[in-house]
């Protein structure tokens, strides 16, 4: 998985080309490289792919990571893993999945970037829409509320953060272009649930083909202002969430039969 991750945030985040004398050619040293002190949110990031993001980013990338969670004790403990580890990660409790959790991220978000030693003051380049959750039942099983809680959790929260991080990640234009010098990128963690049909909830599917969806209408639309978006579907991965499903050696055989599955992915 690390050696995944490491590829998924390379050709996801790390595309920071460095221009030629001539403002055009980029000289190739840097064309897979992020500048030290590059400032990245990952949402969710305490455990499973959100985790490992964070480390990554923070231990091999150099970045200053900002990181949310719910749960105050499981937060603290990471923050002082990762401390001891030298990394430059912070963390915030905050339920991003309400209005008022969002808030408080962002925040701390503008106290990160406005710290002197950011790789660019005052702006934000990287951001990790991880936070997901699911229930797995059957479609008529789901209570109103259970819906609610997987789209708000799931899409409402990525929609509302990135809305909010936006004026942090835009970039300026050349002078007399249309094109920005710099980018800053927005990686959206999805599913394979969102591209295929499978026994994964069909809230959560939904949820995920709608992340979909907005990824490539945002690099649409705000690829003028220097930001990159793109979204990353993988399958299951060994992570506490999955691992109610990956239990299941029938569902496993499933997988294996159905999506001509070869392995289950583990964080290890």
């Amino acid at each position: 998985m690390k050696g995944l991750l490491s590829l998924l945030l390379v050709l996801f985040i790390g595309t920071i080309f460095t221009r030629g004398v001539d403002g055009k050619a980029p000289f190739t040293k840097n064309l897979w490289s992020l500048q030290d002190k590059s400032t990245a949110v990952v949402t969710g990031g305490t455990k499973g792919i959100g985790h490992a993001i964070v480390t990554e980013l923070a231990k091999n990338f150099g970045c200053k990571v900002l990181t949310c969670s719910r749960n105050k004790e499981e937060l603290d403990r990471c923050v002082e893993e990762w401390k001891e580890q030298g990394l430059d990660v912070r963390g915030v409790v905050a339920d991003v999945a309400t209005s008022t959790g969002r808030t408080v991220l962002i925040e701390e978000v503008k106290g990160m970037i406005n710290e002197d030693d950011s790789a660019e003051k005052g702006l934000l380049n990287i951001l990790v829409n991880n936070v997901g959750t699911n229930i797995r039942k059957k479609t008529v099983e789901y209570s109103e509320d259970e819906l609610d809680f997987i789209l708000t959790t799931n899409f409402k929260s990525c929609y509302e953060i990135t809305k909010l991080c936006h004026p942090f990640m835009k970039r300026q234009k050349v002078e007399g272009s249309n094109h920005c010098d710099k980018t800053s990128s927005i990686v959206n963690i999805g599913s394979v649930a969102g591209v295929t049909c499978m026994k994964s909830g069909t809230p959560y599917a939904a949820t995920k083909a709608a992340m979909n969806q907005v990824t490539g209408n945002w690099a649409c639309e705000w690829g003028g202002d220097g930001i990159r978006v793109n979204c990353v579907t993988p399958w299951y991965i060994n992570t506490p969430l999955a691992q109610q499903v990956l239990k299941d050696e029938a569902y496993k055989r499933y997988g294996v039969r159905k999506f001509k599955i070869i392995s289950f992915t583990s964080l290890k």
